[in-house]
C-alpha cells in the first residue's frame, strides 16, 4: 500500500495541512483556520447591539440639541433630569433601570441586550450632548425640521440593529409586554398608554415638549420598520457574500 502524495515542505506537526492535496483537504484547511460559525454569528449580534445603541444615543442627543421637542420617554427623562439635577447619562440609567425592574416584577425577564444597551446609550448620549453644547442649533425652522426627521431616521436604523441582534427586547417593549400580560389587554394599546403617560407626566414636570415631539411620535413607527428591513437585508446580504467567499477559497484552483 502506497502513502498518499505529500506536498514538499509540509510540517509533520500539522497533519491537517497534508490533506490539502484533495478537495476535502482544502475545505478542511479553510475551516480549520477560520473561527467557529457560532462565535462569528454571536460577534455580529454584539456588534449590531453596540452599533444600534450608539446610533440611537447620538440621534436622540441631536433631537434634544435641535430644540424642537423630544419623544415621549425623552420628555420624561428630560423632566427628571431638570428636577433632580443629575447628568443626562445617569438620568437615562435611572429611568430605564426602573422600567426594567418593574418589568421583572411583572414577570418578564430582560435579555443581556436589554441591560447593556441602556448603559451604552446613556454614556454616549451624555458625551454627544456635551459636544453639541458648543454648537448653536440652526434658526431656520425648516432646517431644524429636516435635522429632526433625519435623527428620527437614524433612531429607526439603530432600533432595527437592536431588533436584528436578538439579544433582548428594549426596555419599553419589555415593560409593555409585561403590562400586557398582567392586564390582559393588547400590547399595542398598552404601549400607547405608557407612551402617553410618559408624555403627560413629563410635560407636567417641565420636560422638553414641542413640534418635534409630534413629529417623532408620528414617524418613529414607520422609521423603525424601515430601519429593521434595511439592517436585516444588509446582514443577510453580507452573510451570503461571506459564505460565497469561504466556498471560493475552499475550492481547488482550476
Amino acid at each position: 500500500m502506497t502513502d498518499p502524495p505529500r506536498t514538499e515542505g509540509c510540517d509533520a506537526k500539522h497533519p491537517l495541512r497534508d490533506m490539502a492535496w484533495s478537495r476535502a483537504g482544502a475545505i478542511a484547511v479553510v475551516l480549520a483556520g477560520a473561527p467557529s460559525t457560532r462565535v462569528v454569528r454571536f460577534s455580529v449580534r454584539v456588534g449590531l447591539l453596540v452599533a444600534g445603541s450608539v446610533t440611537i444615543a447620538v440621534a436622540v442627543a441631536v433631537t434634544l440639541w435641535n430644540g424642537l421637542g423630544a419623544g415621549p420617554l425623552d420628555v420624561f427623562i428630560g423632566a427628571v433630569r431638570t428636577r433632580s439635577g443629575l447628568p443626562l447619562g445617569p438620568t437615562v440609567w435611572l429611568v430605564v433601570g426602573s422600567m426594567i425592574v418593574v418589568s421583572v416584577m411583572l414577570g418578564r425577564r430582560p435579555g443581556p441586550g436589554t441591560v447593556i444597551s441602556p448603559l451604552i446609550i446613556g454614556a454616549v448620549m451624555q458625551a454627544t450632548a456635551a459636544m453639541l453644547e458648543s454648537v448653536d442649533a440652526p434658526d431656520a425652522l425648516v432646517v431644524r425640521i429636516v435635522i429632526h426627521l433625519l435623527a428620527v431616521g437614524a433612531i429607526g436604523l439603530g432600533a432595527g440593529a437592536l431588533i436584528v441582534s436578538r439579544l433582548g427586547a428594549g426596555s419599553g417593549e419589555l415593560l409593555a409586554s409585561a403590562a400586557s400580560d398582567r392586564s390582559g389587554r393588547p400590547e399595542p394599546r398598552v404601549r400607547m398608554a405608557i407612551e402617553f403617560s410618559w408624555l403627560v407626566v413629563g410635560v407636567a414636570l417641565g420636560g422638553p415638549v414641542g413640534l418635534g415631539t409630534i413629529l417623532l411620535a408620528s414617524t418613529i413607527g414607520p422609521s423603525v420598520a424601515v430601519g429593521h428591513r434595511i439592517v436585516d437585508g444588509a446582514v443577510a446580504q453580507t452573510s451570503e457574500r461571506s459564505l460565497a467567499y469561504v466556498a471560493a477559497a475552499a475550492s481547488p484552483a482550476g
